[in-house]
């Protein structure tokens, strides 16, 4: 066979393998889009078209169902009760994303430096109050703060807590609620740190033990600094979270209006404006206020630590 020949079948064989290769690249193509469709349809459906329904509900006066521009804002700004419940919010958010990322930074560094059978069991223990309601955990941190029942009374009755609002008032509101959605939502994060952590380079780990380095100094210099992105995605989902504050406040004021009102938080004063008033239009112009804080405050926390680069 001659040169050329040869040359001509090599460029037919690569031309082939060049054709499969695109059409199993179409096939690939085809199949992530057919697998993402079911996600992308429950998220238009259950995410995006319920903002913008609230969104052009928000100009509307929805007993009458006249457009009457931004007055819903006006209303909502011009509500006393709304100040005092972002203030309410803040202080819960602050408390709870601080609390959060600590802890389970904390959490999950320890457990990642024990043994793997023992750390995994340890995580499956954390995670399940996360499969609890946020009822029932409203209902079971009413009795660990009730001094006269509380697994704790020797504890309370030593810090001079009396009753169960003796408690509330020294803790706080802001600080019970961050107690409460701490143990019950951090159990998922630590799981998820779990993995991060497990992911990490092997080599990495070892040249820094053979360097000298002890396992605080893995921890805080080696580990933590690779996972940072988890932490940062962390930061932005319990923020968001936080807004949406609305079951402790709520059951708690079911309990007793000395432990919480129906007006703490934001979510419950949309609540209010909804079913109480039969004002949706309102509703939907505070959730609405709600929903773009939070996509802002993202944003800028995603430019500002640079989260959408690629290391």
């Amino acid at each position: 066979m001659s040169a050329t020949a040869m040359a001509s079948d090599m460029r037919a064989v690569a031309i082939d393998r060049a054709r499969k290769a695109k059409q199993k690249g179409r096939r690939d193509t085809r199949m992530s889009y057919l697998l993402l469709a079911p996600y992308l349809l429950l998220l238009l459906m259950f995410g995006l078209f319920p903002i913008a329904y609230a969104f052009g509900l928000s100009f509307f006066d929805t007993i009458e169902m006249v457009f009457w521009g931004v007055t819903n804002y006006q209303f909502v700004f011009d509500d006393f009760r709304v100040p005092a419940s972002v203030v309410n919010v803040l202080a819960f958010v602050a408390i709870w994303v601080t609390l959060t990322m600590i802890g389970v930074a904390v959490v999950s560094l320890m457990l990642d430096s024990i043994n793997r059978k023992t750390a995994n069991t340890l995580r499956t223990i954390y995670f399940l109050p996360g499969a609890v309601t946020s009822s029932a955990i409203v209902v079971l941190w009413l009795f660990v703060l009730d001094p006269s029942v509380s697994p704790f009374q020797p504890v309370l009755h030593t810090l001079g807590w009396g009753t169960r609002a003796d408690v509330i008032a020294s803790i706080g509101l802001a600080g019970v609620f961050a107690i409460m959605a701490y143990f019950s939502a951090s159990g998922g994060w630590i799981v998820v740190f779990g993995g991060a952590l497990a992911s990490l380079p092997t080599e990495v780990m070892e040249a820094a033990r053979i360097d000298g380095a002890n396992r605080f100094q893995l921890a805080t210099r080696i580990k933590l600094p690779m996972i940072w992105r988890s932490l940062v995605l962390m930061g932005i989902l319990s923020f968001a979270g936080g807004l949406q504050l609305f079951v402790e406040p709520q059951l708690m004021g079911l309990a007793g209006p000395q432990f919480a009102q129906n007006d703490w938080s934001l979510n419950q004063m949309a609540f209010q404006y909804a079913v109480r008033m039969g004002d949706f239009g309102a509703s939907a112009a505070l959730s609405t206020l709600l929903v773009g804080a939070s996509i802002i405050i993202a944003l800028v926390i995603v430019f500002a630590t640079k989260f959408y680069k690629i290391d």
